[in-house]
């Protein structure tokens, strides 16, 4: 996004969780992120698994800002479960991930179902 910043280096792609919990979506680079709208609270996991979450300045502009520590796997596993059982895909306990990488993956899978 032009008028986004980031924190911290992000490791792209990435997924951006989004925190209405709607789901989540695939996204190849910043530029991509626009596309998806994204909401102050959204959270974006990157290839590495760090966790950023979309904050705002005072001055109302928009940054991801990293958290201190990398995405819970099972938690990640559990959500990506659920937004895949909406999607209506079948053998959902089958579904899960060893890496963060794995779970972007995952996303951009399912989006093309």
């Amino acid at each position: 996004m032009k008028d986004l910043e980031q924190a911290a280096p992000i490791a792209w792609p990435a997924i951006i969780e989004f925190a209405d919990g709607h789901g989540y979506a695939w996204v190849a680079n910043a530029d991509d992120c626009e596309g998806h709208h994204p909401h102050v609270q959204d959270r974006l996991i990157d290839l590495e698994g760090w966790p950023h979450l979309l904050s705002q300045r005072e001055d109302g502009s928009l940054y991801w800002q990293r958290q201190q520590r990398l995405i819970s796997v099972p938690a990640l596993n559990e959500s990506l479960r659920a937004y895949a059982a909406r999607l209506g895909i079948c053998c959902i306990p089958k579904l899960r991930v060893a890496t963060p990488a794995e779970a972007v993956a995952l996303v951009a899978w399912l989006e093309q179902q």
